[in-house]
């Protein structure tokens, strides 16, 4: 009887004291690409940030994955003078714009977002020998952090002292790589990965040697992995990172299997914050929602979502993990 005194009584004066609400920005978006010479390399972003302008500027249309309502290259909102900063990794043959769902999440939440393409693993631009190179990755991620720190289109707005890092699929893998997971016996490790299809003479003539290097980024100071690749990595080399790492893992993972990938995170790195989804959940559905006209093209495992579990609802649960867990680890 007293519970429900005091629930109505905190009904009755919340409109006297209401809680306060983040600012709501709209999506603003822009494609800043750069190039590697070192790599010969093309480093290609979509930045998402909070904006103040509100119609639509010429947003491109796409036919396979659903967007939030974007404003491209629209002013930046001075609500803030810096922001802490998100760089984001896709997963394997994947590309910058498939988890755009999550990036209005973090710009709501007062963050910039920037998403990498991964030349050579990319859905659009797939090379099988460019992919392997999985040191590139990280690489990627550090180049793009030297010239946000040099271009005067974005660096005085962000904060370098707070920024994060969130990784799909072999993007997690990557995120390990930064936190200063070192791979081990990376060659064995492939031959066993499904998915991919290798002609022998080829591959084992192929220099893995850089694999096994540090690529550790200090001026990333936390990681949010979703249902990360963890094959290359040794039980030592998971104890020894120490960035705070949140991991968002599916039990019934049908592409890499919870046990062999999630679980060792879980066991030997111990991550500072853990989400556990329904069995039920697929690898898959931490992509974009998938247009009617997207679905006669992309295969079927990519937008079969269980009949319990719609994506959406999927992805506004994440998105509160993930801005719980940045929040306290940047104390915003």
């Amino acid at each position: 009887m007293i519970r429900v005194f005091v629930f109505l009584l905190l009904a009755a004066i919340q409109p006297l004291f209401p809680m306060q609400r983040a600012a709501s920005y709209s999506l603003g978006v822009r494609t800043i690409e750069y190039l590697d010479t070192a790599r010969n390399r093309p480093v290609v972003v979509e930045v998402w940030y909070p904006t103040s302008i509100q119609e639509p500027i010429d947003q491109p249309v796409d036919n396979i994955w659903v967007h939030p309502k974007e404003v491209r290259n629209a002013p930046l909102a001075k609500t803030k003078s810096k922001y802490p900063l998100l760089v984001m990794s896709h997963g394997h043959r994947g590309g910058r714009r498939e988890a755009s769902w999550l990036a209005e999440a973090m710009v709501q939440a007062g963050y910039i977002v920037a998403a990498v393409d991964h030349y050579g693993d990319m859905r659009f631009h797939f090379d099988l020998l460019a992919s392997i190179r999985f040191w590139d990755r990280p690489l990627d991620i550090s180049f793009l952090l030297d010239q946000f720190e040099k271009d005067d289109r974005i660096r005085d707005h962000i904060d370098f002292n707070r920024i994060g890092f969130i990784g799909y699929s072999l993007g997690g893998m990557t995120g390990l790589a930064l936190a200063g997971g070192q791979a081990q016996n990376v060659r064995q490790a492939i031959k066993k990965l499904s998915g991919y299809s290798l002609h022998e003479p080829l591959f084992d003539r192929f220099d893995l040697s850089p694999a096994e290097k540090s690529y550790r980024e200090p001026r990333i100071k936390a990681m949010l992995l979703l249902c990360p690749a963890v094959f290359i990595y040794s039980p030592e080399s998971l104890k020894s990172i120490r960035v705070p790492v949140g991991l968002v893992a599916a039990v019934g993972d049908e592409v890499l299997p919870f046990r062999e990938h999630a679980y060792q995170v879980i066991h030997y790195l111990i991550p500072a914050k853990l989400k556990m989804l329904r069995e039920e959940i697929s690898h898959y559905a931490f992509m974009n929602r998938i247009t009617e006209a997207g679905k006669s093209v992309l295969h079927k495992a990519l937008h079969s979502d269980p009949p319990c579990c719609d994506r959406a609802s999927l992805h506004r649960e994440v998105s509160a993990f993930a801005i719980d867990f940045f929040r306290g680890v940047f104390k915003k």
